[in-house]
């Protein structure tokens, strides 16, 4: 577990758009200082950037790394980090800050990708990717912040598809780099066929409902249903139900201060004790130890503050 010096932290809470949670922040005013800040700072959501003059470092819960001009940083929610230029330098930045796993269609989500490896992109990036060695991540992400500044005909699809893609490109990198054996998935064509059941699920998984309510979205039988969701997801529907709970409760753990039980109450279950078992079921660990073992940074060192609309004065 990294360990932090007494120095002051800032949590940025950006308020995105509900019905499309993408912001950009580009113009020759975001500009970043030579002058290292006091503070490192982290988001409640995946921040991107794209350098787009001059050089520095940028630290990554105290570790520097540096970066150049063409470089996009990448850096998950919750992860400590902050930016400086090279003396005598200022460097110009476009920044995005968006939720990936609420622009990407759920279906798109499980059917392209391992969950596993999903969760990775969504609280554990923290990267620096060059134009270079990496064209293609350059190319999504300069388009997702000209598609989020100019807003063209049918931008919102637009950016949905290339966050899809570039989530895709980052996980490849990272199965590369854990060694992840990756498993045979149905053709997203078969995937849609679930699209009704799972856009449900991703809003109204807290709720109580009959899996008979899920075959009746895709207009198919209870038995038919069970088999195709099985087919293509690899599980059953109550195991990917008590999955995406368990999912939501992870980031409640880490991003807030509820107790375990309201943690519960919240992603739906009527006991602690359900709570409990689902979550160790799934992640090998309960929920206290899980947050325990996550809770890296000292709670009375951070200050909450509205995510930076404008650029940071030093």
């Amino acid at each position: 577990m990294a360990k932090y010096h007494k120095r002051p932290i800032e949590y940025r809470v950006y308020d995105l758009p509900e019905d499309f949670p993408a912001l950009v922040l580009t113009g020759d005013s975001w500009c970043i200082s030579d002058v290292p800040s006091t503070r490192l700072h982290f988001h409640n959501c995946l921040e991107i950037g794209i350098c787009h003059s001059e050089s520095g470092m940028m630290e990554f819960e105290n570790k520097p790394l540096p970066f150049n001009e063409g470089d996009v940083t990448i850096v998950s929610r919750n992860i400590l980090h902050t930016t400086y230029s090279s003396p005598g330098t200022s460097s110009l930045w476009t920044y995005v800050f968006l939720q990936p796993e609420r622009l990407i269609p759920l279906y798109t989500q499980q059917s392209l990708q391992e969950s596993e490896l999903f969760t990775e992109i969504e609280q554990n990036i923290c990267e620096i990717f060059s134009r270079k060695e990496h064209p293609q991540i350059y190319f999504f992400a300069e388009r997702i912040a000209n598609n989020l500044e100019a807003k063209p005909l049918n931008y919102r699809t637009d950016v949905s598809a290339l966050c899809a893609s570039l989530v895709i490109e980052l996980m490849r990198l990272r199965s590369d780099k854990l060694h992840y054996k990756h498993k045979h998935r149905k053709p997203v064509a078969n995937a849609l066929m679930l699209a009704p059941a799972l856009d449900f699920l991703h809003d109204n998984y807290n709720q109580q409902f009959q899996i008979g309510k899920l075959a009746d979205l895709c207009s198919m039988s209870l038995t038919h249903f069970r088999r195709v969701f099985g087919e293509i997801m690899d599980c059953a529907p109550l195991e990917f139900l008590h999955r995406t709970r368990v999912k939501q409760a992870r980031n409640l753990l880490r991003g807030t201060n509820l107790s375990i039980l309201e943690i519960s109450e919240r992603i739906g279950y009527g006991s602690i004790s359900g709570f409990n078992r689902h979550f160790l079921s799934i992640t090998g660990t309960s929920p206290s130890e899980w947050r325990r073992n996550t809770d890296a940074v000292p709670k009375h060192f951070v200050t909450t503050h509205s995510g930076w609309t404008q650029p940071e004065v030093l």
